[in-house]
């Protein structure tokens, strides 16, 4: 398994990977590692495994006297792959990261504690928030502020970010690297979308801002599915997770829109949505050219339903 070496550009630009390192996230509130994922894990050279270690939300008023802090915490039920690197990984909403002063201490503990139990001596930590316009200074000041608390129980360590499409034209964040998620990149909630989890017109306008990024970055795409249900005059109703589709309850009306009659209760509109590998060979290849250089890929994430989806052969060449 090779290992990515960062090597700095001799005009002292942009830090570029030597090697890549075939990476995936682990996006599930408990962590049982099946066959079919350790063999994913193996046949794909896996270097790197970003593990959502838990969220960072505001607490509901009868859970606790804290208004914000770590909710859906990960439970790990059997051993971590060995010889891959585990990133811990947190989520933080947008309302949360406006109040950081008040858990941040806590919130060092909390990821040392995990990392403690589960025997984790990360080299990396990654955060990731949906930041706008309107919270950008509190998360580039969380991160400065985090990183010298953390400090304090891992002395080396790096941090990274997610970046979502609509932050590649602001600053960077004061991070060692970033990672920039190429999915939900439409409105999941308007009837006319036709994919909101990866639509390459909805991610051409921002690779403008690629080449000029100052932050080195790896690339994230997606290999789950889910359908979006809307009552019959197409306003959304809810998010599947489990898509549930069935051809004696559903009619197709158009490649991946069915109208479904519920053995007991309404008849809804499902559009389902799963990205073919040749869209995500598109994506990749239209990220990297505007970026100018191969990239790390990571996978959006591990789950031996969404894996089965795709060939032995597609996965690799999505990850060559």
């Amino acid at each position: 398994m090779a290992a990515a070496a960062l090597v700095m550009a001799s005009c002292g630009g942009k830090v570029e990977y030597a090697d890549t390192v075939n990476g995936v996230y682990h996006w599930k509130s408990s962590f049982w590692f099946k066959k079919d994922e350790q063999a994913f894990m193996s046949e794909n050279k896996i270097g790197k495994m970003y593990l959502h270690f838990f969220d960072v939300d505001k607490y509901d008023y009868e859970e606790t006297d804290e208004k914000f802090g770590p909710k859906s915490t990960l439970d790990i039920n059997n051993d971590l792959p060995d010889s891959v690197e585990i990133v811990p990984t947190i989520f933080i909403t947008p309302s949360a990261i406006k109040n950081y002063r008040e858990y941040y201490k806590f919130l060092a503990r909390r990821i040392y504690a995990m990392c403690d139990s589960y025997d984790i001596t990360p080299k990396e930590i990654q955060f990731d928030c949906d930041w706008t316009t309107s919270t950008r200074d509190s998360f580039y000041c969380f991160l400065k502020t985090i990183r010298g608390e953390l400090g304090n129980y891992f002395p080396k360590i790096r941090l990274s970010s997610t970046i979502r499409l609509h932050q590649l034209s602001q600053t960077p964040p004061p991070v060692e690297e970033g990672v920039l998620m190429c999915y939900n990149t439409g409105d999941f909630k308007d009837f006319d979308t036709k994919n909101s989890i990866l639509d390459i017109k909805d991610v051409k306008p921002y690779m403008k801002y690629l080449k000029s990024y100052d932050l080195p970055l790896s690339l994230a795409l997606p290999i789950y599915e889910w359908d979006v249900e809307f009552d019959t005059n197409r306003n959304f109703i809810e998010l599947d997770n489990y898509c549930y589709i069935s051809e004696n309850y559903s009619k197709k009306i158009d490649s991946n829109l069915f109208l479904y009659h519920y053995e007991f209760g309404p008849t809804v509109y499902v559009r389902h949505e799963h990205v073919a590998a040749a869209t995500l060979l598109e994506a990749k290849d239209m990220v990297q050219k505007a970026y100018g250089k191969k990239m790390n890929i990571i996978l959006y994430h591990l789950d031996e339903r969404h894996l089965k989806k795709y060939t032995k052969n597609e996965i690799e060449e999505i990850y060559r």
